[in-house]
């Protein structure tokens, strides 16, 4: 039995179950840095009463123009957390996810005619693109991919097209996917002829013309495509923007595997039994070509090939599976349900717990800026890249960064260059961080040899050291006049975290066993306090206790950050 002729409480069933499986992949843990002045970005855009701002959190881009082409992404994240708090933002990702490969099932559905190969490509398709599902705009880009490929589809009229494309520029600058797109969403393969090309044309004009649309016109329309082909641009050296066979960045184990299932699917549609059933789709074709070769050469595009080749394989999967008899297909519903609870069962559906874990919330440097606020003290910082919009967050602008995670829409080749440079460690980077005007040098204290650097910084004999955490040091230029005589509230959970790791190096496990249980106390999920608290266990030789400690920590999310 077709779609079309199944009851409306079973088509409910399938989706139910696929919510609850989207739902399960919406928990990738990642150091979310750009969600930091996303919502900053927000915030000055209302003060500032404009759209075309200029830029007024660094000091090597001080006054310049910041072309911020996801303008309306960042109002939303900021009157997200107006309306509903900080935390809170996990369930505008899980909105969207859900949103997003719910319309990706209902549109499979439409082309194969069969709930189970919906379903299964659906999951498939997400299971690819989860390691890239973090909090950032970019997730715009897949929900308005999918709704494009639902409007040309059902060949809506060109309106819904043209709103569509007016939303998507000014939320993300994957809007360019969908103007390459286009074409071969509205080719008419079957039925050619010259007016009809020319419509297609017509079409593709009018949604470039709407695309215009934004605070800075033209030039947002021609960034991505500049960018793109600039392949000796730094920025491109960006871990996101690599080959997804390079070392380094996010890998989607998944993806080089699912590769041999575009020739087959192929070689599917070109078997004669299976011809007579169902036509190759030329347009999901050249849709999945087109993503494929934009995946092979950035691997922040994995997730949108994932999308197309789960549209370009549903009808034939559809013909393989729509004639199951209908308890097989409730078995299989039934298994695929199992299988969502299962996945989510170990997470949280708490605010809290999941917003610490999937944007590593911990890993910020919260109890320096919360010393530096409570002492007023402003300047220019030589910071941690990931590190500079979570200043823009905290300090609007008062403590200023040499770079951050807006990039090329902001900051020169050079600037980018001598960052790498500096965080390299190479010949000279010293030099580097004194000419570019810092009076402040902000690092990890445990991570890109951060002690290292600190050391090297000291032994010059200009640097002094203000303030060190067991998350990061703070130094300051010996000319620059800094005292810290304000101290935060001894209940905060960064100063007793800090405090805690400073008794277990100096041989005091008690101590610190106490500051790790008061925090665990207050947040029974908190990643530094539970690995605080492993650590000393282990110290005093309680293998058992740390073990007990680990497993109730990962009871309250089961983050392969726990220790």
């Amino acid at each position: 039995m077709t779609e079309s002729g199944r009851p409306s409480w079973q088509s409910a069933c399938w989706y139910l179950v696929g919510a609850l499986l989207f739902l399960g992949f919406g928990f990738t843990e990642m150091a979310g840095s750009d969600l930091w002045w996303h919502l900053a970005g927000g915030r000055e855009i209302l003060e500032q009463g404009t759209l075309w701002l200029r830029d007024t959190w660094s000091y090597s881009a001080a006054g310049e123009r910041w072309r911020n082409h996801e303008w309306l992404s960042d109002l939303v994240f900021y009157g997200w957390y107006q309306l509903f708090g900080l935390h809170s933002l996990v369930y505008w990702k899980w909105l969207l996810v859900i949103a997003c490969f719910g319309l990706l099932q209902a549109l499979l559905v439409r082309l194969s005619g069969a709930q189970p190969a919906a379903l299964l490509l659906s999951v498939l398709a997400l299971a690819v693109a989860a390691p890239f599902i973090d909090m950032r705009p970019h997730l715009y880009s897949l929900l308005a991919f999918v709704v494009l490929l639902h409007l040309g589809v059902r060949r809506a009229p060109f309106w819904q097209f043209a709103l569509l494309f007016l939303l998507w520029v000014n939320l993300h600058g994957g809007f360019m996917l969908g103007l390459l797109v286009l074409p071969f969403l509205l080719f008419p393969f079957r039925q050619s002829s010259w007016a009809a090309v020319w419509r297609v044309a017509l079409w593709e004009l009018g949604c470039i013309a709407v695309c215009m649309l934004n605070p800075d016109g033209a030039k947002v329309v021609i960034y991505p495509l500049t960018y793109a082909l600039q392949a000796e641009s730094p920025f491109r050296q960006i871990a996101e923007w690599l080959p997804p066979w390079m070392p380094g960045g996010i890998q989607s184990p998944l993806f080089f595997w699912c590769l041999p299932l575009l020739p087959l699917a192929l070689l599917g549609y070109c078997l004669p039994l299976l011809r007579r059933q169902v036509h190759l789709p030329w347009w999901s074709l050249g849709v999945a070509l087109l993503t494929l070769a934009m995946a092979l050469t950035s691997r922040r595009f994995i997730p949108l090939f994932a999308i197309a080749l789960a549209v370009f394989a549903a009808p034939l999967l559809g013909v393989l599976l729509g004639r199951l008899r209908a308890g097989l297909q409730w078995t299989l519903l039934g298994a695929l349900l199992l299988v969502a609870l299962l996945r989510l069962a170990p997470y949280p559906l708490q605010a809290a717990p999941a917003f610490h874990y999937l944007t590593a919330e911990y890993s910020y440097p919260h109890l320096t800026v919360d010393v530096l606020q409570r002492n007023r003290v402003q300047g220019r910082v030589f910071a941690y890249y990931n590190w500079g919009g979570f200043l823009h967050w905290r300090s609007d602008g008062a403590l200023s960064v040499y770079i951050d995670g807006r990039a090329n829409t902001l900051y020169g080749d050079a600037v980018y260059l001598n960052y790498v440079s500096v965080l390299r460690g190479d010949p000279g980077w010293i030099d580097i961080v004194e000419q570019s005007g810092a009076e402040y040098f902000l690092w990890p204290a445990r991570l890109a040899g951060g002690a290292h650097k600190a050391k090297e910084l000291l032994a010059s004999g200009r640097w002094k050291r203000v303030y060190s955490s067991s998350s990061a040091i703070l130094l300051a230029r010996q000319e620059v006049p800094v005292q810290l005589s304000v101290g935060v509230p001894a209940d905060s959970p960064w100063w007793q975290l800090s405090e805690g790791w400073r008794f277990l190096l100096q041989g005091d496990a008690d101590r610190a066993q106490r500051n790790a249980r008061a925090v665990l106390e207050k947040y029974s999920y908190h990643q530094g306090a539970c690995n605080l608290l492993g650590a000393t266990l282990r110290e005093v030789g309680d293998e058992a206790g740390a073990a007990r400690n680990l497993a109730d920590c990962r009871a309250q999310f089961p983050s392969v950050f726990l220790r």
